[in-house]
């Protein structure tokens, strides 16, 4: 397995792109602005994505579906059915997305979204999962502001499970999701933490406390930091063999 760390920041990072990782060639964890045309640039191409996991539907996450969607339509890369995990309503958000870039007044426009982009909505709760032959893929509520639905993934493949548990405080679930991974992408957007996001000492923290998990920092603000040596710090366009 590996993973390919398309952007490692948050909003208002300079030196990072917006935070998004792309498990194998085939699931893609996030689509924020400007994730698209990383993947381009790149030269991945999207007719190999089965999955796309979408934590919320804020700007930094979410709002490059269109262009992920279209692209893939255009270019004839949509052939398979496109599963896209996520927290109810997501599907009417990506409608409403939908409508406001490219209606043109049209209001029956999407009235068969799914059938015309050959995609598959599977709207989750709390520790739901999604499985089939070639993943298992479960959904976890993490805490960040009043922010609804905030999605935590843990991602099992070839044996092995990614946890990903990006914009969020510490709460119960994000240690849930590192005692469960191999390989854990946590949420260190700030030196010391706030009341919407983690910093870097808890996710030291979490290292300590899970010593048998591989922990990642991502969704970082432009700090300086410490190398810390319980953590990874990977950057963009990092390809990280698990």
């Amino acid at each position: 397995m590996k993973v390919t760390c398309l952007g490692t920041g948050t909003m208002g990072s300079i030196t990072r792109g917006s935070q998004s990782i792309l498990v194998d060639d085939d699931i893609l964890v996030d689509v924020g602005s400007g994730v698209v045309k990383k993947i381009e640039a790149m030269q991945i191409y999207t007719k190999k994505l089965n999955y796309l996991l979408i934590t919320h539907a804020h700007a930094d996450h979410f709002v490059d579906i269109p262009n992920l969607l279209i692209g893939r339509s255009v270019r004839k890369e949509n052939k398979e059915t496109l599963k896209i995990i996520c927290g109810k309503g997501i599907k009417e958000k990506t409608i409403k997305l939908f409508e406001l870039c490219f209606a043109d007044g049209n209001k029956d426009k999407y009235k068969n979204f799914e059938e015309n982009y050959n995609v598959k909505f599977i709207e989750l709760d709390n520790e739901e999962t999604y499985e089939d032959k070639e993943v298992k893929i479960t959904v976890y509520d993490l805490e960040h502001g009043t922010c609804k639905p905030m999605l935590g993934f843990t991602i099992e493949k070839k044996g092995k499970i990614i946890g990903y548990a990006t914009d969020t405080t510490l709460c119960k679930n994000v240690k849930k999701i590192c005692e469960k991974s191999n390989y854990a992408f946590i949420d260190a957007t700030n030196t010391v933490p706030t009341r919407m996001h983690m910093g870097v000492e808890e996710v030291e923290y979490l290292a300590k406390e899970y010593p048998n998990t591989k922990i990642y920092a991502i969704h970082r603000s432009d700090y300086i930091h410490n190398h810390i040596k319980t953590i990874e710090f990977p950057e963009d366009g990092d390809i990280i063999n698990l």
